[in-house]
């Protein structure tokens, strides 16, 4: 009975631990990702947000260009991650939608959804950035 009780005892113990080593999903690590990307923007940390494109983005254009594809963020007020998807077990694409407030000039506050893509490459999510 006693190693019945320690068997059990040691099984539960060893799924619990792997569910606690198992990776959040897919739609978690883009929706945190692409929040930070666009805090960074918001902040004028256009190199960090650069950081959060995809490696063939980086090695097109540098930190500099892409800080001048987003220079009307300096109107935006706020900016939220409302939704994330993934489609498949194992996705390796994203899209993220942001609700974004921003102040538009002789309108006031304006209120727009931002759609983007984000991929999986090379064991990491990227924001993917059109030229």
């Amino acid at each position: 009975m006693k190693i019945r009780w320690l068997i059990c005892s040691v099984m539960v113990v060893l799924v619990t631990g792997c569910a606690a080593f198992s990776p959040p999903p897919a739609e978690q690590v883009v929706a945190d990702r692409a929040q930070q990307r666009v805090d960074l923007l918001m902040a004028g940390e256009h190199e960090k947000s650069y950081q959060l494109t995809t490696p063939g983005y980086r090695s097109t254009e540098n930190a500099g260009q892409y800080g001048t594809r987003w220079a009307g963020v300096a109107m935006w007020k706020d900016a939220r991650v409302q939704s994330v998807d993934c489609a498949g077990e194992t996705p390796e694409a994203c899209t993220a939608v942001f609700k974004v407030t921003y102040n538009a000039m002789q309108h006031g506050l304006q209120t727009t959804n931002l759609f983007e893509q984000w991929v999986f490459v090379s064991g990491d999510w990227y924001f993917v950035q059109k030229f």
